[in-house]
């Protein structure tokens, strides 16, 4: 749902609007059975939403407001006040996944105290079928819309797979925008490495970023113009 503005700004219409849980209030005189049909596949929350042409993926507004923030991961959301901070999602999927999906109402409320968010960084990889990758991006564009709709600041995130995904990977996002993107897991393997490089200026042909935030140090990238600054890597461990 899109809340507009009134005397109170966005976000405020949507704190004033939603129960503790995070569900709509207008919800809790439906029966279980009323408000589980309605709220599947967070459909209710569709509203206010404009979709790109071939995919139909959410479309995110661009964001380019202050990046002089501290940027946390979203599993460490509890231990934080908000101010001044953002939350990222650059991790295992299996960490945020059924929170920015399944609960994505109940994250919402508990993200809503944080000066800025990036969409989810859910993962495309380069062996599945593409309806796959397509999901997940659908799936990133929806809950970062969602909280653009709620009066968030949110910048968008770009994820790619193989060469053949930058048919779509890169839908529904804005031009001119501060644009986040994982650099992690690409140092130790040449190929990774030339895919992303390519797939950087792939991302600044289409979208011409005005900043480009990397999680982890990335790689040098020829023929590279835009701005970048680096969020510090805490998942590359992982993999050594």
């Amino acid at each position: 749902m899109k809340y507009k503005k009134t005397l109170f700004n966005a976000k405020d219409m949507y704190l004033l609007s939603c129960t503790s849980s995070g569900k709509q209030q207008s919800h809790n005189n439906l029966s279980n059975h009323k408000r589980r049909v309605i709220e599947q596949n967070n459909v209710h929350l569709l509203e206010g939403m404009e979709f790109s042409e071939t995919n139909e993926f959410p479309i995110l507004k661009a964001y380019n407001g202050n990046v002089n923030l501290e940027f946390h991961p979203f599993t460490n959301h509890r231990k934080l006040d908000g101010t001044g901070q953002a939350i990222h999602f650059f991790t295992h999927d299996y960490k945020f996944a059924t929170a920015c999906d399944k609960h994505l109402e109940t994250t919402t409320y508990k993200l809503s105290k944080f000066d800025c968010l990036f969409s989810p960084d859910y993962s495309l990889f380069v062996d599945v079928p593409s309806q796959i990758n397509k999901h997940n991006v659908y799936l990133s564009r929806f809950a970062g819309a969602h909280w653009q709709n709620c009066g968030f600041n949110v910048i968008p995130t770009a994820s790619w797979g193989n060469a053949d995904s930058f048919e779509y990977c890169f839908e529904g996002l804005p031009q001119n925008s501060v644009i986040g993107v994982c650099g992690t897991g690409i140092l130790w393997n040449k190929a990774a490495s030339l895919l992303w490089q390519y797939a950087m200026r792939t991302l600044e042909e289409k979208l011409s970023p005005t900043l480009v935030i990397v999680y982890g140090m990335g790689v040098d990238i020829p023929g590279f113009n835009t701005p970048i600054i680096n969020i510090k890597d805490q998942i590359s461990k992982f993999h050594r």
